[in-house]
C-alpha cells in the first residue's frame, strides 16, 4: 500500500509493470492452466464451512469461556483466508493466470491474504498462550477475563496490517501454483521483491512455537500425573489442549517450508505442498474442532436440528375419494 501511495497506481510501480504484455499474452506465455486442481481448490474452499462452528461459539455455554472467544476470531480470520488460498487460487489455476494477468487484483488480494497470514500466525500463539497461561494458573491468565481477549485481539489484527500495508505483497502464479512475492515479470534477479517481515515473522513463530511447545509439556505433564485417563479423556480443558497444538503443528510446518522456499530455490512440488499446508492451516480447524471437540460436535448437530424443525414441512395426508 505504501508503494501505492508512493507513486499513484499499481501500474506505475516500477518493479510491478506488467506493460510489456498484455494480460492475454502474459497468460499464454507464461501460465499453466490447472483444471482439476483448480476445482478441487474451489471446492475445498466452499466445503469447508466455518458459519455453523462460529454460530456454535457464540453460545452462552462456550462464549463464557476466553479460550472460544480467541476460537471465534480465529475463525473469522481463516475464513476470510480460504477465499483467497483456496476459492480465488481455484478459479486463477483453471485460467493459468500469473501475476501479470491481473495485476491489480494481485496486488490488493496480495496484500489482504499476507496481513491475514499473518494476523493468524498471532491468534494462534495467543490461542495457545492462553491455554499455557490458565492450565499453569498463572497470574496473567487474569488477562484473558471477561471481554478481554477482544481487546487483545486488536494485537493480531494491527500486526497484519503492518504487513498489508508497509511490506510486499504476494500474487498468484499458476506455473508454480502458489502465491509468490516475485511477480516474475523479468529474469532479472533481484532483491526488490524480499520481504524481510515475512521471514522474520515466519522464524519467529518457529521460535516462539518451540519454546512454548517445551512449556506446555511441562504443563500436560504434571497435570496428567494428577488426573486419570478416563478424567482426561473426558475433561474439555484437555480436548481445547489437543485442538489448540494440532493447530499450532500445521503452522509450524508450514512456516518453516515458507521460510525456505523464500531463501532457496525449491522444486516445483515443494511449492505445491507448501500452498496445499497454507490451505490447511486455515481450514483444518473446522475439522479439529468437529471430531476432537464432542461438546462442539454436540451443539454443531444441535444447531442443524433446530434448522430442520424450523423448515421442517410436514408431508401432506392423503384423502382417499370415499373420504
Amino acid at each position: 500500500m505504501n508503494e501505492i501511495l508512493k507513486y499513484g497506481s499499481i501500474d506505475k510501480i516500477p518493479f510491478y509493470n506488467c506493460s510489456a504484455h498484455t494480460s492475454q499474452e502474459w497468460s499464454a506465455l507464461y501460465g499453466v492452466s490447472h483444471p482439476i486442481l483448480g476445482w478441487l481448490d474451489v471446492i475445498f474452499g466452499v466445503t469447508v464451512f466455518y458459519i455453523p462452528i462460529i454460530l456454535v461459539m457464540f453460545q452462552s455455554e462456550f462464549y463464557k469461556m476466553s479460550c472460544f472467544k480467541i476460537m471465534i476470531c480465529l475463525a473469522i480470520v481463516d475464513m476470510s483466508a480460504l477465499v483467497i488460498n483456496s476459492i480465488i487460487t481455484g478459479i486463477l489455476a483453471i485460467q493459468g493466470a500469473v501475476w501479470c494477468t491481473y495485476p491489480k487484483f494481485n496486488y490488493i488480494v496480495g496484500m489482504i491474504v499476507l496481513g491475514l497470514w499473518c494476523s493468524s500466525c498471532i491468534i494462534v500463539l495467543i490461542l495457545v498462550s492462553n491455554r499455557l497461561l490458565e492450565l499453569s494458573e498463572h497470574k496473567l491468565a487474569r488477562m484473558f477475563i471477561g471481554n478481554r481477549p477482544f481487546l487483545i485481539m486488536l494485537a493480531p489484527f494491527l500486526y497484519g496490517l503492518y504487513f498489508a500495508v508497509f511490506t510486499n505483497p504476494v500474487g498468484f502464479n499458476s506455473k508454480y501454483y502458489t502465491w509468490l512475492f516475485n511477480p516474475m515479470i523479468s529474469e532479472i534477479k533481484t532483491d526488490k521483491y524480499i520481504n524481510i517481515s515475512h521471514a522474520v515473522n515466519n522464524v519467529a513463530i518457529v521460535a516462539i512455537t518451540c519454546i512454548l511447545y517445551v512449556w506446555l509439556y511441562l504443563e500436560v505433564r504434571e497435570k496428567l500425573e494428577a488426573i486419570g485417563w478416563k478424567d482426561r479423556k473426558n475433561d474439555l480443558g484437555f480436548q481445547i489442549l489437543v485442538q489448540s497444538a494440532m493447530i499450532c503443528s500445521i503452522n509450524f510446518v508450514a512456516s518453516i517450508i515458507f521460510v525456505v522456499m523464500n531463501i532457496v530455490e525449491l522444486p516445483i512440488w515443494i511449492m505445491f505442498v507448501a500452498q496445499k499446508m497454507w490451505q490447511l492451516i486455515h481450514g483444518a480447524p473446522v475439522f479439529i474442532y468437529l471430531t476432537l471437540n464432542r461438546t462442539i460436535r454436540k451443539g454443531f448437530i444441535k444447531l442443524f436440528q433446530e434448522i430442520k424443525k424450523v423448515y421442517h414441512i410436514p408431508h401432506p395426508t392423503t384423502v382417499s375419494p370415499q373420504s
